[in-house]
């Protein structure tokens, strides 16, 4: 009976488990119904997003594949599926199966940061592959466009720091500010008065009109390797000849081999914050670690800088930890760079950063590191430093009042830990390394008022001390000749007066109340003015050294001022400029104007005087101004839209030997059509053609150069170049006559865009005797005096809308020497009796390579 109450009661049971079974079934059913579109369309590739390999497998030629590949990648995506059409050799029936398995998904939207970058990217090439502006500039020019800032809240130092801006477009900005109370638009900014149209076109590339905020992280990577020669502007002082000598003699010769390398990496978080790292490390040059335990750190560069901070009128400008670099009013009294350029005087391409900032270049000796703040409170503008850091220098090899002291800095292109050549201070000898031979504390201020827009008052000052005693001592330097009589007294003359009257000595013993290792300080003070009434500007500079050498005293010293006056039209501007520095301004941290570098003339130019021809150094990386005065002009008409003129003409004296100077070129710039562009450039340049007595004069520097650009479509250029020189001295007591070095070049450059993301660029030239030329980013001097062929290609691609690399390629190739003998070349220049002076050996042949990588983002 159980049994069959079971079995009665499992029949229901089973049909209603049938029951719904059949129901999942259907609703099942319909679900894959329903969902089978999302299936099939999940199953279709996004051809947008899609890597070549996977294009590849679509039932499409290998060429069709391809050609698809590149459309995305150089045109950009694709927006509907009928754009399918404009690929070469699709047809009906390879576009039927292609719509069946490809899809069009929408892009997502990028950040403002990836806008801007996609906006302004050639603009980022030119300015990150660009080594004639400083990094200063280039850094501030790249966070501006990345995060452009309200035009409305900048005040005059920050808008004079932007590309192409005068002292009188940023007054005549915050006086047209003034007036309307913000600007609205691009059109308010175009239409105020006394702003040049250069001006305008390079601020709205930096500028917005309100506030945005940008919280975003972003940044960028620099990668450069290189095996360049060093660059020298002394046709006879080639680096690459001098140094491969003494590198062998010193078992360093593996090194030469090893390529240059600059990296640098910068993050920005919002307005706020910002990080920087780099590293650097010369050609040829040994690895430098700043520590080896627990593990191998190399020497590198960093900062953390805080900015923009505002507590009602108070505002934190800049707060920087780490390496950062100081520029005050117009370089006189304090600019920490390593590297020289002529004729500085702050505009056009001669532009200077002013105020502080991090430091990621390629500066390794005028470093500081530690603390430096930037405050604005009313009209007051502060700047405060303090820096604590070793300096390369040549210690002497007898002790100055029974301690350790150094003769001079010195800038060196490698870094090695001895100098090589100089056996008295090696590792066998003395033991008197030049590497972080001297340890530097120094601090400064700067103080200024402004009474109005563009008119202000500043004080400046700066006091550095060191471990070692200041004792510039040319006999520690200058090395014996083969008769063991020492240069020093055969070439002592007013030319070399700039070394004597080098700061040191006795003036330079003293202590510091910071730091009880300092034994020799050097102590300057400053004064800057400016003003700027409609459209001119009056600038100056003005500065001694401290030689009192006691607290509450007149101050007493060496004196040097710079001042200039700029006048600027819509299509005119006119720069005059005067400067005079006392031989005895000895600053190291001088970069104001001047044609040539510090020691110009002296027996340290003549390096194969010296215990080590590497002490040539000691000039040809020079970084202060000469002791000179004279006045500069420049001006700069445009005639008419076809036809541009620019004037240059400086009259100076060099102070050390009173030896006088000209120098005058003129520039023509015509498009007589736009495609076409012919630019002829002529300089004439003489020193004392009035003295005949002194053996330093040349009578004329002729120097001719024409280019015919032809501007093609799709932004391809094609140049055609042609350059001449010719160099008459003054005959020497060896030689009967004048004698003329002669210099000629012919050279074509071109560039072709295969699209917005490829670019491929050379150059074919043919030199004789001393040239120079800018070789897309880089610039450099040549000297052949038999003759030469040179040429380079170039090929610069975006890899993606954020990263783009550049490849350059160079040769150089001279014409063979078969009729010559010399005895073999000896470096080793010291007070030893018996050497002999021999030739530089050149290489037949040159090669070279250059990378650069850049990552925005």
């Amino acid at each position: 009976m159980k049994n069959k109450l079971s079995s009665d009661y499992s029949l229901p049971c089973c049909h209603l488990a049938s029951s719904w079974n059949q129901v999942f079934l259907l609703i099942l059913t319909v679900f894959v119904f329903l969902l089978s579109p999302c299936v099939q369309a999940q199953q279709k590739l996004d051809i947008n997003q899609a890597t070549l390999e996977q294009i590849q497998q679509l039932p499409v030629s290998p060429q069709m594949a391809k050609a698809l590949y590149e459309r995305i990648q150089f045109k950009g995506p694709f927006t509907s599926i009928y754009q399918l059409w404009e690929i070469p050799g699709m047809d009906g029936d390879s576009f039927k199966k292609l719509k069946e398995l490809l899809k069009i998904e929408p892009i997502p939207p990028a950040s403002a940061v990836q806008e801007r970058i996609e906006q302004i990217y050639y603009r980022l090439e030119r300015w990150s592959s660009n080594e004639g502006i400083s990094n200063d500039l280039i850094d501030l020019w790249i966070e501006k466009a990345l995060e452009p800032v309200n035009i409305n809240k900048l005040g005059y130092n920050e808008l004079v720091n932007f590309q192409n801006i005068s002292p009188v477009d940023a007054v005549a900005i915050l006086k047209q500010r003034q007036l309307v109370h913000f600007f609205r638009n691009t059109r308010d900014l175009r239409y105020t008065p006394g702003l040049s149209n250069y001006a305008y076109r390079s601020l709205r590339n930096f500028i917005q009109f309100k506030d945005e905020s940008y919280s975003d992280w972003h940044g960028s990577f620099l990668l450069r390797v290189d095996n360049t020669p060093f660059i020298s502007e002394e046709a006879e002082q080639s680096p690459q000849a001098q140094f491969l000598d003494v590198l062998q003699q010193t078992g360093a010769a593996s090194l030469n081999q090893i390529p240059s390398v600059f990296s640098r990496f910068r993050i920005t978080k919002g307005k706020h914050y910002d990080f920087g790292l780099s590293y650097v490390r010369a050609n040829g040059e040994p690895m430098i670690y700043t520590t080896t335990s627990p593990f191998h750190l190399p020497e590198t560069k960093f900062h953390f800088t805080i900015k923009d901070f505002s507590w009602k009128d108070f505002q934190l400008k800049k707060l920087i930890l780490g390496y950062y670099k100081v520029t005050l009013g117009q370089g006189l009294i304090f600019e920490n760079t390593d590297f020289f350029t002529p004729r500085k005087s702050g505009y056009g391409f001669r532009k200077r950063f002013n105020g502080i900032s991090g430091d990621l270049s390629r500066n390794r000796e005028f470093t500081l590191k530690g603390l430096a703040f930037e405050t604005n409170y009313h009209n007051l503008r502060t700047i405060g430093f303090v820096s604590y850091d070793d300096r390369d220098a040549i210690l002497n090899k007898d002790e100055y009042l029974g301690k350790p002291s150094f003769n001079h800095f010195i800038v060196l292109d490698q870094r090695f830990k001895y100098a090589p050549g100089d056996t008295l201070r090696g590792p066998n000898n003395q033991n008197l390394s030049w590497l972080d031979a001297v340890n530097e504390l120094t601090y400064g201020a700067h103080f200024q008022y402004t009474f109005t827009p563009g008119t202000f008052l500043g004080l400046s000052y700066y006091e550095s001390a060191y471990d070692r005693y200041l004792n510039p001592d040319p006999y520690q330097v200058v090395g014996a000749d083969n008769s063991g009589n020492q240069n020093w007294d055969i070439r002592q003359s007013t030319a070399d007066s700039e070394i004597k009257q080098a700061y040191g000595g006795p003036l330079s013993r003293g202590s510091n109340p910071f730091w009880d290792k300092a034994i020799s300080f050097r102590r300057i003070y400053g004064l800057n003015f400016q003003t700027v009434w409609k459209n001119l500007a009056f600038q100056g500079e003005y500065g001694i050294l401290d030689k009192s050498h006691g607290a509450f005293k007149p101050l007493v010293g060496p004196r040097a001022f710079v001042g200039s006056i700029y006048w600027q039209q819509e299509n005119f501007n006119l720069l005059l400029l005067y400067r005079n520095y006392d031989v005895s301004f000895d600053n190291p941290y001088q970069r104001s104007f001047s044609n040539y570098r510090r020691y110009k003339g002296t027996i340290f130019e003549d390096y194969y005087y010296l215990q080590t021809p590497l002490y040539g150094q000691l000039y040809a990386n020079n970084p202060q101004p000469q002791a000179e005065s004279g006045f500069y002009l420049n001006a700069y008409y445009q005639i008419s839209r076809q036809l541009t003129t620019r004037l240059e003409y400086d009259n100076w004296t060099r102070k050390p030997d009173q030896a006088k100077n000209y120098r005058l070129v003129g520039t023509v710039d015509y498009r007589p059509v736009y495609p076409l562009d012919l630019q002829i450039r002529h300089k004439w340049q003489s020193r004392e053609p009035q003295n005949d007595l002194t053996p330093n004069q040349f009578y004329k520097n002729y120097e001719l150069r024409g280019r015919l650009r032809f501007r093609l479509s799709n932004y391809d250029a094609l140049d055609l170049l042609y350059a001449n020189s010719k160099l008459v001295v003054h005959p020497r007591p060896r030689v009967f006559g004048d004698f003329v070095l002669d210099g000629e070049a012919t050279g074509v450059n071109f560039s072709h865009n295969f699209n917005r993301n490829f670019r491929l660029s050379g150059m074919l030239l043919y030199y004789k005797g001393f040239f120079w030329n800018f070789e897309e980013t880089q610039f450099m001097v040549m000297d052949s005096p038999r003759g030469a062929l040179r040429f380079y290609f170039s090929a610069y691609s975006r890899l993606t809308s954020n990263l783009s690399v550049r490849l350059k390629y160079t040769a150089d190739h001279q014409k063979p020497i078969n009729n010559i003998q010399f005895q073999p070349y000896q470096s080793t220049i010291d007070a030893n009796p018996g050497k002999m002076f021999g030739t530089l050996w050149k290489r037949a042949q040159q090669h070279f390579f250059y990378f650069e990588l850049n990552y925005n983002f």
